[in-house]
């Protein structure tokens, strides 16, 4: 009796309690903890470290990366779920760092590139020979590279399961292997499309389930000076057809022969433009601040990175410019981005994403995430930023060598360059008015990106060019009608500048404001207000000071009598 009593308080207090529940199913299941070891030689080998990154961050976002050299030299083991080892160099691995992935024989763990036969868990394995492939066979698909890649040929895989196969000119040959926990990718580069191969294998690697694709649009460039009549457009199109998307918003215009400055605040029909297609459902973007450096127009100026000499913001856009070549010695030239350079462009980016979240705010708009133009921001730039914006729309540069280099995955990622950011992508391209055969080209993207796993059909389109291309490119997406359209409010995104924060859940979005804004920005809209009472306190101190020097006379003159 004494025991059933006792199960039923136990019930009760659960019932009570069912927060208690949801952490107990929470603390059952494994959190992924994913460790990428690479060795790589030269700077253009590091930078497909950051590609493989955001592959592995659509199913991780705790990611540790190091060189092999760096882990050799620590000689910590940590708790690591996932082991992915990423030989890009040519040095023979020492016996050290060998062990640091040897070490690791309870866990999965994958091997990628040069030098995998020398670990513990590949003995028999043997590189035979090499072959140049241009398309990978797998899961029923075959898939174009586009290119041409190497891969190695590989003895000793006979009793393991084979996931994807390299197409050469004399036949195909296992590319992306498995023996239990242990899995092989045959090639000692992940670029170009060879990289959405190797995302697509991740799934079996962490056990993921697959899901269809989805679609995203997004509306690109909108400025004060853009035509409010063309931006509305297609904004009723969509609206009509009930259809969610992103417009990517600069809130400031420069006129590039004038240089004057024209901000949303004077840009009155666009904004209530904006303001209805937000209502209707649309996501805002914070695409930049003045989308422009130098002297470029803005929507074609880069603004987080000097193009003209292909660096990070280094220094304000009228200052004598500082290369390399102008010091004495490299460390000098350190010397000067550390504590210059670097500097710099902290406040640079800060400066635009605070003005850019509170002249939006102000009228009313809000963004949700961020987008930097032509996708150029350096790697300390994505740092900086991911202060205040929780996910980032589009594609990520993957060094500062040059700013000619993107990549995002064909999926949501994650990864551990972004510091907690998100990056949701775009993955078909853009209408180029110049290209007539822009619309096919982008549904060959789309073709391609709709045969992965999680993957986006995800585009951008710039208003000012009408509505039949629009409609043209929208037609031909039928074929994909079986694909749902991406609502970004759906998702969690936060927004947080200086105590403004802008934050969507569950489709809706919540604005909270320090005092001091709220008490200037509600002032500002109720102008009309505001006038009218100046005014009357004017009058009334007026008078009051005309009856303050009434008394005053009134008792000079008694006290004379």
């Amino acid at each position: 009796m004494k025991k059933i009593i006792s199960f039923l308080l136990l019930l009760t207090f659960l019932a009570a309690n069912p927060w208690l529940i949801a952490a107990a199913d929470d603390s059952s299941g494994e959190e992924r903890k994913v460790l990428i070891l690479y060795h790589a030689e030269e700077d253009t080998q590091k930078e497909e470290v950051p590609i493989l990154d955001m592959l592995v961050g659509h199913f991780s976002s705790d990611i540790t990366i190091q060189s092999i050299e760096d882990a050799a030299a620590e000689y910590v083991k940590g708790d690591y779920t996932h082991v992915i080892y990423f030989g890009l160099g040519r040095r023979q691995l020492t016996e050290e760092e060998l062990f640091i992935v040897d070490q690791y024989d309870d866990i999965k763990k994958m091997f990628i590139g040069n030098y995998f036969e020398y670990f513990k868990e590949a003995p028999d394995l043997r590189i035979n020979d090499y072959r140049t492939i241009d398309a990978v066979a797998g899961d029923g698909k075959l898939f174009d590279l586009k290119e041409e890649k190497d891969m190695m040929l590989i003895n000793g895989i006979e009793q393991m399961d084979v996931l994807y196969e390299g197409q050469a000119s004399d036949g195909s040959y296992p590319l992306i292997f498995k023996n239990d926990n242990l899995y092989y990718v045959a090639a000692n580069s992940i670029t170009g499309k060879l990289s959405d191969i190797v995302g697509e294998s991740f799934f079996d690697f962490f056990d993921e389930e697959k899901n269809q694709p989805k679609k995203l649009i997004r509306l690109e460039d909108i400025h004060p000076r853009s035509d409010p009549v063309l931006v509305k457009q297609v904004g009723d199109y969509l609206a009509e057809r009930n259809i969610p998307y992103a417009v990517t918003v600069v809130p400031v215009y420069t006129n590039p022969d004038t240089g004057q400055r024209i901000h949303l605040s004077q840009a009155i029909e666009l904004v209530d433009v904006l303001k209805e297609m937000q209502k209707n459902g649309a996501s805002l973007i914070q695409h930049g601040y003045l989308h422009q450096y130098r002297e470029d127009e803005t929507g074609e100026g880069f603004e987080y990175w000097d193009v003209d000499h292909d660096r990070p913001i280094y220094q304000s856009n009228t200052a004598e410019v500082k290369l390399r070549e102008d010091f004495a010695s490299d460390e000098e030239y350190q010397d000067f981005v550390q504590n210059v350079g670097l500097p710099y462009e902290q406040t640079h980016i800060y400066d635009s994403v605070v003005n850019g979240v509170y002249e939006m705010t102000a009228e009313g708009l809000y963004p949700i995430a961020f987008e930097a133009p032509h996708y150029s921001m350096s790697q300390t730039g994505y740092k900086e930023l991911s202060k205040y914006f929780t996910t980032y729309i589009g594609q990520i540069q993957i060094s500062d060598r040059t700013y000619d280099g993107t990549f995002a995955p064909l999926y949501e990622s994650t990864p551990a360059g972004l510091h907690g950011m998100k990056v949701i992508p775009e993955t078909m391209g853009y209408i180029d008015p110049e290209n007539k055969q822009a619309v096919d080209e982008m549904m060959e993207n789309a073709d391609y990106a709709a045969q992965f796993s999680d993957s986006y059909l995800a585009f951008f389109y710039h208003p000012y060019l009408g509505i039949e291309k629009f409609d043209e490119l929208m037609t031909q997406l039928e074929k994909y009608d079986q694909y749902e359209w991406v609502d970004l409010k759906d998702m969690d995104h936060k927004t947080e500048v200086d105590g403004m924060i802008v934050e969507t859940a569950d489709g809706d979005i919540e604005v909270s404001r320090p005092m001091s804004v709220l008490v200037a920005q509600t002032t500002r809209d109720l102008w009309w207000v505001a006038v009218p009472l100046i005014i009357f306190v004017i009058i009334a101190a007026a008078a009051l000071a005309q009856k303050f020097r009434r008394r005053k006379t009134d008792s000079e003159f008694w006290e004379k009598q």
